[in-house]
């Protein structure tokens, strides 16, 4: 069963599997709750996991990359196929925002590793 809470104008503000005080059952393909998992009426659940997914690898991104720079884990110690797509993936992101902000400094390094280079 699936729960929602809803605010005083009646629009869905809380999905749960667990039954909560003022809570009422609905049905997952229930427009509302659609409208709701995707923040937006134009976009299908499909369509959300995948951006959500896309979110979610750059978060992933991100906590390495902080966890390599407080050398809680090595770098190197993660998988060649990870560390290769992890670096590949900064690397674009990089050249899209080198084509963003041409004001970026050359000598700022936002390395994983200051040779990031040769991994590719």
């Amino acid at each position: 069963m699936l729960y929602v809470l809803r605010n005083t104008a009646g629009r869905i503000t809380s999905l749960s599997e667990t039954l909560q005080e003022g809570a009422e059952v609905v049905d997952l393909k229930n427009p509302e709750v659609m409208a709701f998992l995707s923040m937006n009426g134009d976009m299908t659940p499909d369509a959300y996991l995948d951006q959500s997914d896309t979110n979610i690898a750059r978060i992933v991104e991100d906590l390495v990359e902080l966890m390599v720079s407080r050398n809680l884990i090595i770098f190197t110690d993660l998988p060649s196929a990870a560390q290769r797509k992890l670096l590949t993936r900064k690397l674009a992101r990089k050249l899209i925002n080198k084509d963003d902000d041409d004001s970026q400094s050359e000598d700022e390094n936002t390395s994983i590793l200051s040779d990031d280079e040769s991994w590719l």
